[in-house]
């Protein structure tokens, strides 16, 4: 073999070589010139026992709230007349009104109104559908206790108790079903 295309097969492979060792390094620093832009870091963890679930709230307290009226706004009226009352102006000095203290919501109860409890998906499908056709906010809700399974038809939610039972008499009307009025979750 010719030594001048000996010096150039030889030249071609060491330019092989080297390419194959350095081109790789220069796709990688290409890569990290662009780290991902989108970082998720949870910074504060949320109180050990947390429940998002919602909490009922008591009977006197539902009673303010249907008729409109919740505990903070009832203590801020009651400080309100109470700073607007005449005082006693015998020491010289005239008191401050206190500030209302807002009780913390402890949850917002919904009602709803069961039709049935269902074993079988199907009588639960069947029924909803009756209801769909009738134009009622219908859902089930699956059941399990130990071993048994059961899928109960509601009707609802509403915000008050009246409400659901305006739905509930209206339904004894259209399907002749009577339900029983449930605070809801």
């Amino acid at each position: 073999m010719d030594p001048q295309l000996k010096q150039r097969v030889v030249g071609a492979a060491v330019l092989v070589a080297v390419g194959v060792l350095f081109i790789p390094i220069f796709l990688d620093q290409a890569k990290d010139e662009h780290p991902n832009p989108i970082s998720i870091a949870r910074e504060i963890e949320p109180p050990s026992g947390f429940n998002s679930r919602v909490v009922p709230i008591d009977d006197a307290e539902m009673e303010r709230v249907e008729r409109g009226i919740d505990a903070a706004s009832e203590e801020f009226v009651e400080s309100a007349v109470a700073a607007q009352e005449p005082s006693d102006h015998s020491g010289g000095t005239q008191q401050s009104p206190t500030e209302p203290t807002i009780a913390p919501r402890t949850g917002v109860t919904a009602w709803i109104v069961q039709l049935g409890s269902f074993a079988s998906e199907k009588n639960a499908k069947g029924l909803i559908g009756r209801l769909k056709k009738k134009k009622y906010t219908a859902f089930i809700e699956p059941y399990q206790d130990g071993e048994k399974s059961a899928f109960r038809v509601r009707v609802g939610p509403e915000l008050t108790k009246q409400a659901a039972e305006r739905i509930r008499a209206a339904l004894v009307v259209d399907l002749e079903i009577d339900g029983i009025v449930m605070r809801y979750p």
